[in-house]
């Protein structure tokens, strides 16, 4: 391959946009992800045509750095929103690296998927934080606006407030909109036809005005905002606790375009977000002035005032405690006035009082009053002691203060910070007080069990995340119901959840517990249509007093993977052999990593030999990983990396490219070498992608189709999986590509399964090969493989070869071929042409 093909075929894999430019940013190449991603011809991206799709705000910084100056080899990194075929701008991540010779080779990642989540997560945190801080309203929402053009890139965004009596927008607030404009927002009349936003909090719907010059609602405002560069504008109004329009959320553009689905949603997530903000917001102000008005007050005349004797009993109190209690002074004289407090206040109280009568400190606590009309209020008393010269207590004096409204905001803003919004169960920050609290409180070790739903992403994939979200709320709705009394459950994110268990006085009493849930979860999931795709596992360990909680659940987070690699719905004990797996696992990983980044991975070639002739008729790709140190590794080695969708789906993406070269080779030197079979991972037959790729590739090089074999594991054959694999395996079959079943026998397909995929072979697995004509393997399984096979029409190979009797016995049988160690070990590419001409001659069978 020259240096040409290499280069075209490293930026068809690359998954993004690839380019080469001059230092001046003229475009000169650019691969085919550009047009499928941006939707525009790949001529339109050359020279600076390519900027036309970069948001303008980053094309003119992109300008300002113009022309690049760089030394060989610098490479410069830079994010860049781009917009996508359907007029949503991706955040994506730019590399570009000089080349030489004025030349600069980039590639770009879309990375809004990712980026999106996180600050999303952020943004929530950060608004509620500065709500619970007391923040202004005005700093708040420009806070809010500026985190809203993050999540939806490309726009502009601006909050009107609504004035008392709904007939005019107050004030705006927009950060990146231009002083002009809000200046005249004041002016703007709630009324149909007064843009997106004054006609949204009029009609209390959502407007969405996609393009400005045209939109019949612009009339008579188009002239103020087109000068400004806005095209679109997307307009939400949010609603009050009591349903009233209490402001308009402005999305503005700067080009004709309506949201997408996921902006929609996105939006009504933020409008959300923004009502709470207002709210909050509003009623701290309204609080602050009341208390402000009340402190002035209470200066000159107490609201409720009351003075008590050094040992605590009433002497006094002001009129107004009549008026809010209905007691009158001489019921609540010495400990009366406790008969107004709500019982579960009153022990409390008693507690906190006595404590400052004994040390002589300040009151301050709140309680619960009844008021005249029988219902409950929370105060707040106060006091504080009057002495003499010597220090002697003379007198109290305190006063009790109305708090219910500012008590209730802050119930129901802690109430927001700690509680998931899906499930309504205690979110991660919760959980991690909680666990912390009740480790530090322990006498004894407690439990704590890591529970999450296998398959869950099917019921995604299958149903979609409405549905998702449903069977999320169910599986919430489950735990509750059966966790026992002082158990805490609590969601931790997706689809995990978490039970912090009562105390547990060994390992075997919690792993009986666990299990035993794990049982009534599954009988209750298995009661939904759509839920019961999934089975839950469970991790557990037991945590000891003043354990760091963070030390707690990682070990139960280590038993919950462990208890998923071992099976679905399966409950793991944390025992120190997991850690030991998890720090295998993690090095596995990291050399896969490490091998596709490096180009260490590599084929070798076992032959499938003819067992009637006893000549290579095929051979079978196996992975292999030429360390520079450790040199050829099998594939155990990154064992843990097949488990792994992402890297298998890219290690098998690799094998299929590395194959197709070496195949490719072979055919252009003369070599008849049958077909090749690659092992696939499940994740490559769920893309199409994929399925197009390897045709593209074959096609590319001039190559048959029949030339490749895709060898597949009884998994595919799940109906869980979805129609999607046996679609793109039907398709891949019509297209003449063989398809073969590994490891028959060892899966869990039924035969109607089998028959329904049409596959063209099967391999029987070396588990019923080895021994075979010994007492201990009679052959049974395998000649009644070989009769199903020969009844579906299909052929048969055999793996694991490794005497000259086993092989005999297989051909005598009708198995048309096998491999195996009796035949050849598996060799590099190099060494397959002298194999097939004679140098290293397959063993022939015995006549």
């Amino acid at each position: 391959m020259d240096d040409s093909q290499l280069f075209k075929t490293l930026t068809q894999t690359v998954p993004g946009i690839v380019w080469v430019s001059d230092s001046e940013g003229k475009v000169i190449f650019n691969n085919a992800h550009w047009s499928e991603f941006t939707g525009l011809p790949q001529e339109q991206g050359l020279g600076h045509g390519w900027l036309d799709a970069i948001h303008p705000a980053d094309a003119s910084i992109f300008r300002a750095q113009l022309p690049f100056k760089a030394q060989v080899q610098e490479t410069k990194q830079v994010e860049l929103r781009v917009r996508r075929h359907d007029g949503v701008y991706h955040r994506h991540l730019i590399s570009v690296r000089h080349v030489g010779d004025g030349m600069w080779v980039g590639c770009a990642i879309d990375a809004q998927e990712w980026i999106t989540a996180e600050i999303r997560d952020l943004t929530q945190t950060k608004i509620l934080d500065m709500l619970s801080m007391g923040a202004e309203l005005n700093e708040v929402l420009s806070e809010l606006c500026r985190s809203a053009e993050k999540h939806i890139p490309g726009s502009i965004c601006s909050i009107l407030l609504v004035d008392e009596d709904g007939e005019y927008f107050s004030s705006g607030i927009g950060p990146q909109l231009p002083d002009e404009l809000l200046r005249n927002v004041p002016s703007i009349k709630i009324a149909p036809g007064m843009g997106s936003c004054g006609t949204a909090a009029y009609e209390k719907r959502d407007v969405i005005s996609k393009d400005i010059a045209t939109d019949p609602l612009w009339e008579g405002w188009r002239d103020l905002i087109l000068p400004f560069g806005f095209r679109a504008c997307w307009s939400k109004p949010l609603f009050g606790s009591h349903g009233k329009v209490i402001a308009s959320f402005g999305f503005y553009f700067r080009e004709p375009r309506a949201p997408s689905p996921v902006e929609h949603a996105e939006m009504d997530r933020l409008r959300r977000l923004a009502s709470l903000a207002i709210e909050r917001a509003r009623m701290l102000e309204a609080l602050r002035e009341s208390e402000e008005h009340y402190r002035h007050t209470v200066e000159q005349n107490p609201q409720i005032a009351w003075t008590a004797s050094p040992q605590g009993d009433v002497l006094s109190a002001s009129t107004r405690w009549e008026e809010f209690t209905g007691l009158s002074l001489e019921q609540s004289l010495g400990n009366g006035w406790l008969r107004a407090l709500h019982p579960d206040d009153v022990a409390p109280t008693i507690e906190s009082w006595e404590e400052a009568l004994s040390t002589g400190r300040a009151l301050d606590i709140n309680y619960r009053l009844r008021m005249k009309d029988g219902h409950y209020r929370w105060t707040r008393a106060r006091a504080s002691a009057r002495r003499d010269r010597k220090g002697k207590i003379l007198r109290w004096y305190g006063t009790v203060e109305d708090i219910h409204e500012r008590h209730l905001a802050e119930v129901r803003l802690k109430r927001q910070a700690y509680q998931d919004d899906l499930t309504g169960l205690p979110n991660r920050r919760r959980f991690v007080d909680e666990l912390r609290r009740r480790l530090n409180g322990a006498s004894g070790p407690i439990g704590l069990m890591v529970l999450d739903m296998d398959d869950f992403k099917l019921v995604n994939d299958r149903f979609g995340h409405l549905t998702g979200d449903a069977v999320l709320r169910l599986f919430g709705r489950h735990l509750q119901k059966l966790v026992e009394p002082f158990e805490f459950v609590a969601r931790l994110g997706g689809d995990e959840f978490a039970i912090i268990g009562k105390h547990c006085s060994d390992e075997a009493c919690l792993l009986a517990r666990a299990k035993h849930l794990e049982e009534q979860l599954d009988a209750r999931l298995r009661t939904n249509r759509k839920s019961r795709l999934c089975r839950p596992s469970i991790g557990c360990t037991l945590g000891h007093p003043n354990e760091h909680p963070d030390e707690v659940f990682k070990r139960a987070d280590l038993a919950l993977y462990a208890a998923k690699s071992s099976g679905k719905g399966s409950v793991k004990l944390f025992d120190p052999a997991i850690r030991n797996a998890a720090e295998r696992r993690s090095a596995e990983l990291e050399l896969a990593r490490l091998a596709l980044k490096e180009n260490w991975i590599e084929a070798y070639y076992q032959p499938v030999i003819s067992l009637g002739t006893g000549r290579a008729c095929g051979f079978e790709a196996l992975l292999r990983i030429r360390h520079p140190e450790r040199g050829v590794l099998a594939p155990f080695a990154i064992k843990s990396a097949l488990d792994d969708p992402r890297l298998a789906d890219a290690i098998a993406i690799r094998m299929a490219h590395t194959v197709v070269d070496n195949i490719s080779a072979w055919s252009d030197a003369g070599v008849d070498f049958g077909a090749v079979s690659i092992n696939l991972a499940t994740e490559n037959l769920i893309n199409r992608e994929f399925v197009t790729t390897l045709l593209d590739l074959l096609d590319s090089r001039g190559l048959r189709h029949g030339s490749v074999k895709l060898e597949i594991t009884e998994r595919v054959l799940m109906d869980e999986l979805g129609d999607n694999i046996r679609a793109n395996l039907g398709w891949l079959r019509a297209q003449g590509i063989g398809i073969s079943l590994d490891d028959f026998g060892t899966g869990y397909a039924s035969l109607i399964h089998l028959k329904t995929l049409q596959v063209d072979e099967i391999k029987i697995d070396r588990s019923f090969v080895s021994g075979l004509g010994t007492p201990a393997n009679g052959g049974e399984i395998v000649r009644a493989m070989i009769g199903l096979a020969k009844t579906l029409g299909l052929k048969t190979v055999a793996e694991g070869i490794e005497t000259q009797g086993e092989a005999l016995l297989l051909s005598a049988w009708g198995c048309e071929n096998g491999q195996g160690y009796l035949f050849s070990r598996p060799m590099p590419f190099d060494q397959v042409c002298d194999y097939l001409s004679g140098s290293l001659m397959p063993k022939r069978l015995a006549t």
